[in-house]
């Protein structure tokens, strides 16, 4: 596997057939990724009519990356990360066929979709900490920042069109049909998977250190990096007060518009369309010298975003503010990875990336949190609150570690 990089700009990296193979695979999980978020919470919903229960679900999603995230990047370390692509897209692939096959001999059950959500999350949290530090692996350090500025642009694209195709698919074809077409997509990934290459493995002590010593030894590194520090605080802030909105997309879009599966899914795609133009614009635009401030103002335009739309009652305006939203998230996605692998020894990637899903994993606590508001009051209100929580969060970061903004 040889590094790539050249002064032609962000897009050479696609002259590269090993980037280009993991953004493909990025961009399919990715899409059905989301297709099955949404096409759950809109299940769930009609189901039980309960915000309170569709948070479960997501929650359910979100479980193996507080259980297994960090060891898992931990462990993965001194393997062939390929072979664990290739079983992660297996698995994915597995998940998705189990929830078609269930709607079709009429099994499906609220406990069963959990089950098939929590299978689907312990793929995710594979898939990220691995793929991305391939990535690391094959791109110029000169030209990560453009790289992960790509993957977040076509993460973005994902989140815009998989809920397209989740609210569209759920309408016509219903919750078997979504996953009987997340589960073709999800099958085209292990193609691509067995054609990346086996990445070169570090040689150094560190391969021979067990398990525990590596999480040791990656939780102490991370203690004193202020930097990866403060990335990691701020996405633990997100993914308790952010993200968790997304749990309640199906029941905000009836309670404040009372629309149909096909405009939830616009609805929910919105945000994704302004991540990805905001991805492409930061893939030619962002400096080395930016990655900081980036990262923070974008997670404030998100959160200040989701503060405005909560309120909102015209669906157009909301559709535009969530756009808007997006474009911060761009920012704060695409330099999340940066300054992780930027700021960190190539030695210690793979377990830094592992705590990083054990961060975005403290988001099942949010999602409990935002459902039970929901539930107690109304979905708006739940996200405001949630939003507004987080903005005052990230403000006492910045005022606690200062350098982190410099």
């Amino acid at each position: 596997m040889t590094r790539v990089g050249s002064a032609d700009g962000p897009l050479s990296l696609f002259t590269e057939k090993e980037f280009a193979r993991l953004w493909a695979i990025g961009g399919f999980l990715g899409a059905m990724r989301w297709l099955e978020i949404l096409v759950i919470g809109i299940y769930a919903f009609q189901v039980s009519g309960s915000p309170f229960v569709v948070a479960i679900m997501l929650v359910a999603r979100m479980l193996p990356m507080v259980l297994f995230g960090t060891f898992i990047g931990a462990a993965v370390e001194n393997m062939d990360r390929r072979q664990v692509l290739v079983w992660t897209c297996v698995l994915m692939t597995l998940s998705a066929l189990t929830g078609a096959v269930a709607v079709a001999i009429d099994i499906m059950s609220l406990p069963l979709l959990a089950g098939i959500a929590f299978l689907n999350g312990l793929g995710w949290s594979t898939d990220f900490p691995v793929r991305r530090t391939l990535v690391g692996d094959v791109v110029e350090p000169k030209m990560l920042g453009n790289a992960m500025s790509l993957e977040s642009a076509t993460s973005s694209f994902t989140r815009m069109i998989g809920p397209l195709i989740g609210g569209a698919a759920y309408q016509v074809l219903g919750l078997g049909g979504a996953y009987a077409i997340a589960a073709v997509i999800y099958g085209l990934t292990i193609i691509f998977a067995f054609g990346v290459a086996r990445p070169r493995q570090l040689k150094n002590a560190k391969g021979r250190e067990n398990l525990l010593t590596r999480l040791k030894a990656g939780f102490a590194y991370t203690r004193r990096n202020n930097v990866i520090t403060g990335v990691l605080i701020v996405t633990v802030i997100l993914n308790l007060f952010g993200f968790a909105y997304a749990a309640m997309i199906p029941v905000w879009a009836v309670e404040n518009f009372n629309i149909n599966p096909v405009f939830v899914g616009l609805l929910a795609s919105a945000e994704g369309g302004g991540a990805f133009l905001g991805s492409l614009t930061l893939a030619f635009w962002a400096r080395p010298e930016h990655f900081r401030r980036l990262f923070l103002i974008g997670a404030m335009i998100f959160l200040g975003g989701l503060l405005i739309a909560s309120k909102l009652t015209f669906y157009g305006i909301a559709l535009l503010v969530l756009f808007v939203a997006g474009v911060g998230i761009a920012a704060f996605g695409a330099m999340q990875s940066t300054l992780i692998l930027k700021e960190s020894l190539p030695q210690y990637h793979s377990r830094i990336m592992g705590v990083l899903v054990a961060c975005i994993g403290a988001g099942p606590l949010g999602v409990l949190n935002i459902g039970l508001i929901a539930e107690l009051t109304s979905a708006s209100t739940a996200i405001a609150l949630s939003s507004a929580l987080g903005l005052a969060l990230i403000a006492l970061v910045i005022w606690h570690l200062p350098t982190f903004w410099h």
